[in-house]
């Protein structure tokens, strides 16, 4: 039961807030229409109904008992004058067969039926509809056809129309003034999940400052003390990396010099080889720093960085095939975001023969995957490569393949707000796929 009327509850704070001030409006004028509304409505009707049905009785009576036709017609005068009320007699004449039914719904109708009823024996009928301010009642005498003709406001009350139109007017107004009230409290709200929203993304936020209710200022705050503190972490490690990278170069440069001076043999070669490896470690370090000190991202067209990137393919002698869906812009770092497709390109690259790189739209996200025709990774495997010097094959050195290709990259498309995910190809080797949103 309560899945059932969870799903059919508003999902956004603005709607469940709207909710719950529009349910007690609609609840409380309902009830008030039912309960007080509606009563005073059949009071005041029925009691207006049996006033002009008690006259009626009060001039047929007055008519059988009294034969003179002076006092008969001076009463009538007198009732039309002073209780507007027209009375004809037509000798001889029957009830009209060609009226309206009454009104089921019409509470009109229904107390003016009850209240002839109860003060006339004789056969009547009324006609509430033929005329928008009159109420024409017919009596069927032994000798004669009565017909009175009074107007609508001697046998009902519009106030209660009246009422019940200052009431919705009110409410109205109310539930206006608390949907502007509402909308400036969410929008506080709304701002803090895009400002969480974009540096998630790795997007800029220059805008933003707490606002609203003292708990959504209080987020805020935390949500920018946070922020803070990230960035200084980041900064923080990038800057001991980058330095304890470059410290090494200094050493390593000295050794290999050493080892250049040293006669030619087996060990010595081992150990440039061994330098050489560091050495690329070290690159490989200083490229992952420089991924997190670069400026904010800018709108980039796509299609022109991967351009870029099948250019240098095509210089070092090798053809990447590159299929671009439309022309796509996205805010990019694009200087850690092409080192991230150039690491996915080189290890297509290195480990197959023919390369695609693909790019498409699904709605709010774009989707870029890099294909070859090499080995693959097996699926058991494919949660590993991206742990930092992971190789999958640990005895291959000098290969050019430090381990920090895959975290490289996915370390970037993370700090865009993207995933990585890896797969089969349909060219039988590796898939790379990078969602990025819009």
């Amino acid at each position: 039961m309560a899945t059932i009327i969870k799903r059919f509850l508003p999902r956004s704070l603005f709607g469940r807030w709207l909710m719950l001030l529009v349910a007690p409006i609609v609840i409380l004028q309902a009830l008030l229409t039912y309960i007080f509304y509606e009563r005073h409505w059949d009071i005041v009707t029925r009691r207006l109904t049996l006033g002009v049905a008690g006259e009626i009785a009060v001039l047929i009576d007055t008519r059988r008992e009294n034969t003179d036709p002076t006092v008969l017609s001076a009463l009538i005068e007198r009732m039309q004058r002073s209780l507007e009320m027209h009375v004809t007699f037509q000798p001889g004449g029957k009830l009209p067969s060609d009226l309206p039914p009454p009104r089921r719904f019409s509470i009109l109708d229904r107390m003016l039926i009850q209240a002839l009823g109860e003060r006339l024996n004789d056969p009547y009928m009324i006609d509430t509809q033929r005329s928008s301010h009159w109420v024409t009642i017919y009596a069927q005498l032994p000798d004669a056809l009565m017909t009175v003709v009074v107007p609508e406001s001697r046998v009902f009350s519009s106030s209660t129309y009246v009422f019940m139109i200052w009431m919705a007017s009110a409410s109205v107004l109310l539930l206006g003034i608390a949907v502007l009230f509402l909308r400036n409290q969410i929008k506080p709200i709304r701002r803090l999940a895009e400002a969480a929203d974009a540096f998630g993304k790795g997007r800029e936020i220059t805008d933003f400052r707490p606002a609203g209710a003292e708990e959504i200022r209080a987020a805020a705050r935390a949500f920018l003390a946070m922020r803070d503190r990230l960035r200084r972490h980041i900064r923080e490690r990038t800057d001991m990396l980058a330095g304890v990278s470059h410290d090494l170069r200094t050493p390593l440069t000295r050794m290999k010099l050493q080892l250049s001076l040293m006669p030619a043999g087996t060990e010595i070669e081992e150990l440039k080889s061994d330098i050489s490896e560091m050495e690329k470690m070290v690159e490989a370090y200083l490229s992952f720093a420089r991924g997190h000190s670069e400026q904010p991202a800018q709108p980039t067209d796509l299609g022109g960085l991967i351009a870029e990137l099948a250019e240098d393919v095509r210089r070092r002698g090798r053809e990447l095939k590159v299929e671009l869906d439309e022309p796509i812009t996205l805010p990019l770092r694009r200087l850690s975001f092409k080192r991230a497709l150039s690491n996915l390109v080189e290890n297509a690259l290195r480990y197959g023969r023919n390369v695609r790189l693909t790019t498409a739209r699904h709605g709010s996200r774009i989707e870029i995957r890099v294909e070859d025709d090499g080995p693959g990774v097996p699926e058991k495997e494919r949660h590993k490569v991206f742990r930092p010097f992971y190789r999958l094959d640990q005895s291959r050195h000098g290969s050019g393949n430090v381990g920090l290709g895959l975290t490289i990259a996915r370390d970037a498309v993370l700090a865009h707000g993207g995933e990585i995910l890896l797969g089969q190809s349909e060219m039988g080797g590796l898939q790379v796929t990078i969602r990025l949103p819009v």
